[in-house]
């Protein structure tokens, strides 16, 4: 297989060893969680962060209400938030809850704090 290059968070990366963990990764939707790192589309480009870069990790749930001419529908979309330096620098968005429950843990598996934090009101 070719390698492949990566969009990391301070320019391509393209490893033999982050080959290896894309290709090893655990698959939730199209998430994947490797050892050394979390992996997903965004546009053309293959992300790729690191969990040394990753500060703290939460899922946003974003609720869509339709109205129709028989009634009314809500569709859910969940994205897990990532967060660097107490800015959000990347998401990545599904409509399954269950896979981006269990993509958390995983990735709180290693060692990133998950759960998301109120920021302090300003006077």
């Amino acid at each position: 297989m070719a390698e492949k290059k990566f969009a990391g968070v301070n320019g391509t990366v393209d490893t033999a060893d982050v080959n290896a963990d894309f290709e090893s990764a655990k698959v939730f939707d199209r998430l994947r969680v490797g050892e050394l790192g979390v992996y997903f589309r965004d546009g053309l480009k293959t992300r790729y962060i690191p969990y040394d870069y990753i500060d703290r990790a939460f899922i946003r749930v974003q609720e869509t209400r339709g109205r129709m001419c028989c009634g009314q529908a809500n569709w859910y979309y969940y994205r897990i938030v990532f967060v660097h330096g107490g800015k959000e620098f990347a998401d990545y968005m599904s409509e399954k809850e269950k896979d981006m429950d269990d993509a958390l843990a995983a990735i709180a598996a290693h060692g990133v704090t998950t759960g998301f934090v109120k920021p302090e009101a300003t006077a």
